[in-house]
């Protein structure tokens, strides 16, 4: 393999980990992209999340040297990656990075990473500069905000024109998992993602348990790569969400708040929430879209799912 070629005693062990579902296509550049990198000791470790296009077949044709891991099954952003994260641990690797399959690398998007975290013990977590793929110059985050009255993280810079104005490593409210670099040892210390979200918001409360237990977040500018927002998931549809990224969008979010804010804070943003949802289904239906009807069964699902204590994956979906 070309990159235990180049590895070197002094770079410590670090396994990359690709969560795949249905797009075998993006993964396939993402790792492409991988073999450019300029950091020596690192492993490629793809997770296929019982894809059922034939993923699986193609990617150990198309990467025959890579490590691959078959779940069985669709486990969620945070199941499948926790599988690489089980891995990674036993495999002895020193940090591991969390890195979205609809992605393109800069040959130094590692090493800036770890060489970030390397000397600062008191951090536990660091993400990219992230860019859009469709437009290379655009921001899509370059730091993150959580507004515990919105219930909102927000990615500082999103859609702005990048002109060195986000270029100072600084600590950040939380990474996004899109390009997440975290300690082995604080992973032993915290534990992986809490797989009861299956998708959104997994990422964020691992953040602030992280912090919690006394770790930071790093953003480091010099960490560079594009994403294809939505590629992997097919996130946005129009104007909005598809309903089953709605559902889990809003359903998450609820435990989330009642996990980590306190009461005041909870009921501002779920309260936000409620507007915010409700004036994009006034919109659709003004529009008469055909997503209507969809987008407020997905919040209908969501509310009650969340009454009754329903974890893990939508119970509509097969």
């Amino acid at each position: 393999m070309a990159d235990v070629a180049r590895a070197t005693m002094a770079d410590p062990p670090v396994s990359i980990l690709v969560l795949n579902w249905n797009s075998c296509h993006l993964t396939i550049e993402c790792v492409e992209s991988l073999r450019s990198l300029d950091y020596g000791n690192h492993e490629i470790v793809l997770i296929d999340n019982g894809s059922e296009d034939g993923s699986e077949a193609l990617l150990r044709t198309t990467f025959p040297d890579v490590k691959l891991i078959q779940t069985g099954s669709n486990l969620g952003y945070a199941g499948g990656n926790n599988r690489g994260i089980a891995h990674a641990l036993a495999r002895g690797s020193e940090y591991v990075w969390l890195l979205n399959n609809d992605t393109r690398v800069h040959p130094g998007a590692l090493r800036a990473l770890v060489d970030a975290l390397a000397p600062r013990p008191q951090a536990g977590i660091a993400g990219s500069k992230i860019f859009s793929m469709d437009a290379p110059e655009r921001l899509s985050y370059a730091g993150g905000r959580f507004d515990p009255w919105k219930g909102r993280a927000l990615h500082r810079g999103r859609d702005e024109t990048d002109h060195g104005q986000y270029d100072r490593l600084e600590t950040t409210d939380f990474v996004t998992g899109c390009s997440l670099l975290v300690r082995a040892s604080v992973v032993r210390t915290v534990g992986p993602m809490d797989e009861h979200f299956f998708l959104y918001y997994e990422d964020l409360d691992w953040n602030l348990r992280i912090q919690q237990a006394g770790f930071q977040a790093l953003y480091v500018p010099s960490s560079v790569l594009w994403h294809r927002e939505g590629g992997s998931l097919g996130r946005s549809l129009g104007k909005t969400m598809k309903p089953d990224v709605v559902y889990y969008v809003a359903r998450n979010s609820l435990y989330f708040y009642a996990r980590h804010l306190p009461p005041l804070q909870r009921w501002s943003s779920v309260a936000w929430s409620l507007q915010s949802q409700w004036r994009t289904l006034q919109r659709l239906r003004r529009e008469n879209s055909p997503l209507a009807d969809a987008y407020r069964q997905a919040l209908s699902d969501a509310y009650r799912d969340y009454r009754r204590q329903v974890w893990g994956r939508r119970p509509s979906i097969g």
